[in-house]
């Protein structure tokens, strides 16, 4: 027989299981045409919550701790100025936090302190430090350059590397000392960027020449051209450093470079679904229309967010195989990975 106080011990426990249910690993993907958040069991693939933000939100941040995941408000006809605070706990929306006159808001990511954030204002021409429990503008570092669009962090937290894609450049920013080091033309419109594990390469694809060009990380000296898919839209390292992922939006595929080679060695086609009749970004009804790309933290899966069929596609590494589809929210785009 359980004794009173030890059921009620056990019915304490199984509540607090459920209510950080969250806390098991789950995606955090951004609808862009719902203007909302959908949080995801990766277990199942079933949603277990849908929180709003604000309108046509880009990218997301899932703090380090997994408790929160804060996204941009890029807007649409009128430019977002804004972030959604989501709690994963609780799996609702609790603040938003108003940036004021910094518009366009959209590459985002956590600092290393796990209490800043550093933001895009591709409107103004910047990158900004927001302090997440304020919600205040700390400091801005202008690029000068139009359409800071995307960027990626050095582990340290004291690098950053943009892409302009107004401005056809891409920019290396010192961090700690608040300046632009270095601009370089690569093209017309370069759009996604990552840096290798290693920390020594940038890699970054042009939205309108339809290629990448490899970078030196401490230099932005070009060392590699590679074709790529109809209009490069995302690009990613494996936690290995082995290979790159990139989302074509177009063409409605994902290109796998080898990247010590820097070789293409394989594109996965995603189907064309005909019982759409909406157009996508890329154009046609029922056209894939790949965006965000997401890795798995232990290396063996890869996210990538099809905005046109209202799904994520799930594909092994190892084999480079789509292994399942999980439903989303309309226009799923940014993505983050709660531990």
């Amino acid at each position: 027989m359980i004794h009173p106080f030890s059921r009620a011990l056990l019915a304490v426990a199984v509540w607090g299981m459920h209510a950080t249910g969250a806390q098991q690993p789950a995606l955090v993907i951004l609808n862009k045409t719902d203007a909302t958040a959908s949080l995801i069991a990766l277990a199942d693939g079933k949603t277990l919550a849908m929180m709003p933000v604000g309108e046509a939100p880009h990218e997301v941040a899932v703090s380090p701790d997994g408790r929160w995941a804060v996204a941009a408000n890029y807007g649409s006809q009128t430019p977002g100025s804004s972030l959604t605070v989501l709690d994963l706990r609780a799996r609702k929306a609790t603040r938003t936090i108003d940036l004021g006159e910094y518009r366009r808001p959209h590459g985002i990511t956590w600092l290393p302190d796990g209490k800043r954030l550093l933001v895009t204002s591709e409107t103004n021409q910047l990158l900004m430090i927001v302090d997440f429990a304020s919600g205040r503008v700390e400091r801005v570092i202008r690029t000068n350059v139009p359409g800071t669009h995307l960027f990626v962090l050095s582990k340290d937290g004291r690098r950053a590397w943009t892409s302009n894609i107004g401005a056809g450049s891409n920019s290396l920013v010192d961090l700690d000392k608040g300046e632009v080091l270095k601009t370089v033309v690569t093209g017309r419109a370069p759009e996604p960027i990552d840096l290798s594990p290693d920390g020594r390469e940038v890699w970054t694809g042009d939205s309108q020449l339809d290629r990448l060009t490899v970078l030196d990380a401490a230099t932005l000296d070009s060392l590699a051209t590679l074709p790529a898919g109809g209009r490069p839209n995302r690009i990613h390292f494996t936690p290995d450093g082995r290979w790159v992922f990139e989302s074509n939006l177009r063409s409605g595929t994902v290109n796998v470079y080898d990247a010590r080679a820097r070789r293409l060695v394989e594109t996965i086609a995603f189907p064309v679904d005909s019982s759409r009749t909406t157009p996508t970004a890329a154009g046609a009804p029922g056209q894939p229309a790949p965006e965000g790309i997401l890795m798995s933290p232990d290396g063996k899966h890869v996210w990538v967010a099809l905005s046109g069929l209202d799904r994520i596609a799930e594909i092994d590494i190892g084999t480079r195989k789509i292994v399942r589809y999980i439903e989303t929210g309309r226009g799923p785009d940014g993505m983050g990975y709660v531990p």
